[in-house]
């Protein structure tokens, strides 16, 4: 967790430097929650569980592509009657590409990165996850929803989650 932490210290600091600088015009920090749901061998064992995130998100000026760091946590209980009885957790710190379409008042966006995801009994292992939402502006902020699929590369059976997500930004 400590790199997770100081991955995200570098990326503020980049971030302020070059907005500073005059580099970066959009600058969003957020929070995020929603239902994750385990998809193949983990849904054996698992039910659907929730979601969290913390996100900061930085677009230069004009551009259609933006980058979103963000710690993500999700958690899923156990299926009565599997042999541990305990839940799967999931933590998270998450680098994505973010492309937004223009032209419209609620503005949709493709999204896809790489992280390394600290999953219980596995250890931090790499991951990747791809995806779509949609921005909603609001009045001083913009709510997202976003679906998206997560894959860590765990030794064993495979990790796959699929995240329904809505968020705040500032």
């Amino acid at each position: 967790m400590k790199r997770i932490g100081t991955i995200v210290a570098m990326l503020a600091i980049a971030a302020s430097t070059a907005s500073a600088q005059g580099g970066l015009s959009a600058g969003h920090l957020g929070a995020a929650f929603g239902v994750s749901v385990p998809t193949g061998s983990l849904a054996r064992s698992y039910s659907s569980g929730f979601n969290l995130a913390g996100v900061a998100e930085y677009q230069a000026p004009g551009q259609v592509m933006s980058v979103r760091g963000e710690l993500f946590y999700e958690r899923f209980p156990s299926k009565a009657g599997t042999a541990d009885g305990h839940a799967s957790q999931t933590a998270a710190g998450i680098i994505n590409a973010v492309y937004h379409f223009q032209g419209s008042s609620f503005h949709p966006y493709l999204i896809g990165g790489m992280g390394l995801y600290k999953v219980t009994g596995n250890g931090a292992k790499p991951g990747f996850n791809g995806g779509v939402g949609i921005q909603i502006p609001l009045t001083g902020m913009t709510a997202y929803f976003e679906v998206r699929l997560h894959k860590v590369l765990t030794d064993g059976s495979s990790y796959v989650t699929l995240p329904v997500t809505f968020g705040l930004s500032f």
